[in-house]
């Protein structure tokens, strides 16, 4: 079976859909068609789409620019594709995912982006193992303008075509990294700005691209093993963690030098004055950040902007809800999903305020109800205890018994 075979089959092709990320619904190409209406004539649209490809002649459509919002209060660009298009640069990536495996075998236990069963929580547990071993001074960096500095012929021509064992989705894989881009006049002139360099390197934005910002990178994380630098990378934000502050700064050296002479990148320079994109910390005098997560040399943390987010989500909730069933779990997702996400962090100090918090947004709406709120007062003991339980009742009813249920709803 040939690798345009294996792609063409229908059910990856629905696996490659059950991967996507489809959280927002409302989430669209140039076109305007969103996911859900793409999912409407699903079937229909996966055919369609096979029906193509085994033909030989599938080509994708522009991308929308668009940009997001960096934590840095920065913005970054990304080239948005059709939905239809997204389905099968999902399907390559995980085509190629199984293709490539022993090229990111020497990425093992440095890389945790866009791989399974790998991701944040894995990367900041592996920083602070490390950390925790004696390697207490942390080089924090980022490679300059990565993704539109990728040599992306290079990396088709020598990384990844030689280890296919057909050529049947080279030309896929050309064109997926060489879509147009439309939708650049409805951005400002500050934001069209972001978008000079399209064209050049593997797009943001492409369920492509986080794959083939690893395999890129995998040279990389094979050098650093081989020095016997300790490092945790996540696509291209990366820390490295030394004895002290002069192999620290020598390991900077060697890591820039490499980087430039061996595969045409830039990390930011180093200042030694204040936190910059490349910097080195230690945790116990300042706190580091990495991945948005916190830690001071003994404790991980949330973002700083983690519970604020989680209040503003809460108060939405009730203030669009009823009085009823419907709201008091909605509220509770909220809270389970974030205790979830954060679980393996030092949270239980946000316990009382997220408590607070929730009585005085219910008492708010509600308070005309008489409403006898306990909600998050018990949660620092039972949730962690109780979560993984089978068949028990809705949790909601012991975190948040907020209404009595004596009146009348």
């Amino acid at each position: 079976m040939t690798l345009l075979e294996e792609l063409s089959n229908k059910d990856f092709l629905f696996e490659a859909w059950n991967q996507l990320k489809k959280e927002n619904e409302e989430s669209h190409g140039l076109s305007g068609r969103t996911i859900k209406e793409f999912q409407q004539n699903l079937t229909n649209n996966i055919f369609n789409i096979r029906r193509f490809l085994i033909k030989g002649n599938y080509s994708f459509s522009p991308n929308r620019a668009a940009v997001i919002k960096k934590e840095n209060g920065k913005y970054r660009p990304l080239q948005i594709p059709e939905i239809r298009d997204r389905v099968v640069l999902k399907a390559l990536a995980i085509l190629l995912e199984e293709k490539l495996k022993d090229l990111l075998k020497d990425s093992e236990g440095i890389s945790y982006a866009y791989q399974k069963g790998k991701g944040v929580k894995q990367a900041v547990l592996q920083m602070k193992s490390i950390f925790d071993q004696g390697k207490q001074i942390v080089l924090k960096a980022d490679i300059v303008n990565f993704f539109e500095e990728v040599d992306k012929d290079s990396l088709l021509k020598n990384k990844i075509f030689p280890n296919l064992k057909d050529k049947t989705i080279n030309f896929l894989l050309i064109n997926a990294l060489n879509q147009k881009l439309g939708g650049l006049k409805r951005l400002g002139k500050k934001h069209k700005e972001l978008f000079k360099n399209a064209g050049k390197g593997i797009p943001q934005g492409n369920p492509l691209s986080p794959l083939l910002s690893n395999v890129f990178l995998a040279d990389f994380d094979s050098y650093m093993k081989s020095e016997n630098h300790p490092m945790v990378r996540y696509a291209d934000d990366f820390i490295v963690l030394f004895d002290n502050i002069e192999n620290a700064k020598d390991g900077h050296n060697n890591i820039s030098a490499y980087l430039t002479n061996e595969l045409g990148l830039e990390i930011h320079e180093l200042n030694e004055k204040e936190i910059g994109k490349t910097t080195i910390i230690n945790p116990f005098k300042q706190t580091l950040s990495f991945l948005s997560i916190r830690f001071d040399g003994k404790n991980l943390l949330p973002p700083t902007n983690s519970i604020p987010y989680l209040k503003s989500k809460i108060a939405k909730e009730v203030k669009n809800g009823e009085f009823n069933e419907d709201t008091f779990n909605a509220v509770y997702t909220i809270i389970t999903s974030w205790i979830a996400l954060y679980s393996y962090l030092e949270i239980d100090k946000y316990f009382d305020a997220i408590n607070n918090y929730l009585e005085s947004t219910f008492k708010k709406k509600f308070g005309k109800e008489k409403i006898k709120i306990t909600t998050c007062e018990k949660l620092k003991s039972r949730y962690f205890k109780e979560r993984n339980k089978k068949n028990k009742a809705p949790f909601w009813k012991k975190i948040i018994p907020a209404f009595n249920k004596s009146k009348s709803m």
